[in-house]
């Protein structure tokens, strides 16, 4: 588990930190001057995030893998009887919620820092926009969307799937639409403010150029990135490819469900 290394029986897939930008460093935003300007919410999140890597590396070795077992999406879960997997480690608790406890446990530190990052720069203009407690929910259905696209890829295996980027993808996906209103560049969208502009529709981010062109960029990449098995730091790890396309495209398909006062605001202010 620490690391991320995989091996066949047991694996883990890390659901990754996205390709990083030159030094390591989200596009658009240093990550000082984004820790110091970021909403509570994004900063308890990484708190959690800190304190079950804490755990990990401190509890005993049962008392650890009881708590990965007991959060982490294991897709063999869902390909035996509901009495067989009640009977697996977290029981149908374990069944019905990891598809989104598994974004709160991270592979290691490089894994959990570099998903911080990505949360800095992405999360923090979408809950600006949304508040906290709507960010959490678009969150966590993010994590689950990705977490349902992972499962048929891997259905009936005990691996592990753990990692926030799935949730992030999905923040990344609902931020383009914020981001590139307007036909906004990349530079000028992250700058600004969002919370009183009118999103593009899931439409519009295939119309138009700049945001098509990041779209299928990023899911390039992630792919590529995804197959090579290049993971936090450049090390050869077994990356959760298809957690970050099923979280980045539940973002960019429910942002709308998560923003509905906001987009009335923007259309009178329009």
């Amino acid at each position: 588990m620490p690391g991320g290394k995989a091996t066949r029986q047991g694996r883990v897939w890390m659901d990754d930190g996205m390709t990083r930008g030159e030094g390591g460093k989200a596009p658009g935003a240093g990550p000082q001057d984004a820790a110091i300007n970021a909403p509570v919410v994004i900063l308890a999140l990484i708190a959690v995030f800190v304190l079950l890597q804490l755990a990990q590396d401190h509890l005993g070795r049962q008392a650890a893998s009881r708590l990965v077992l007991s959060l982490a999406f294991m897709p063999l879960r869902y390909a035996v009887p509901l009495d067989v997997a009640a009977q697996m480690p977290g029981g149908l608790w374990t069944w019905a919620l990891s598809p989104f406890t598994h974004m709160f446990l991270h592979a290691g530190w490089a894994h959990l820092g570099i998903n911080s990052l990505w949360l800095l720069a992405f999360g923090a203009p979408v809950a600006r926009r949304l508040g906290a407690v709507r960010f959490l929910l678009l969150s966590l259905a993010c994590a689950a969307g990705g977490a349902l696209f992972f499962l048929p890829f891997h259905l009936g295996e005990a691996t592990l799937l753990v990692g926030a980027s799935g949730a992030i993808s999905g923040l990344m996906g609902a931020a383009i639409r914020l981001i590139f209103a307007g036909n906004a560049p990349l530079t000028e969208g992250l700058r600004r403010d969002l919370s009183r502009i009118r999103p593009l529709t899931v439409w519009q981010c295939f119309l138009h150029g700049r945001p098509r062109a990041f779209i299928l960029i990023w899911m390039g990449i992630n792919l590529v990135f995804g197959m090579l098995g290049i993971g936090a730091g450049g090390q050869a790890q077994t990356i959760a490819w298809e957690a970050h396309a099923g979280g980045f495209l539940a973002g960019l398909l429910l942002l709308g469900l998560f923003d509905r006062g906001r987009g009335r605001l923007a259309r009178s202010a329009a």
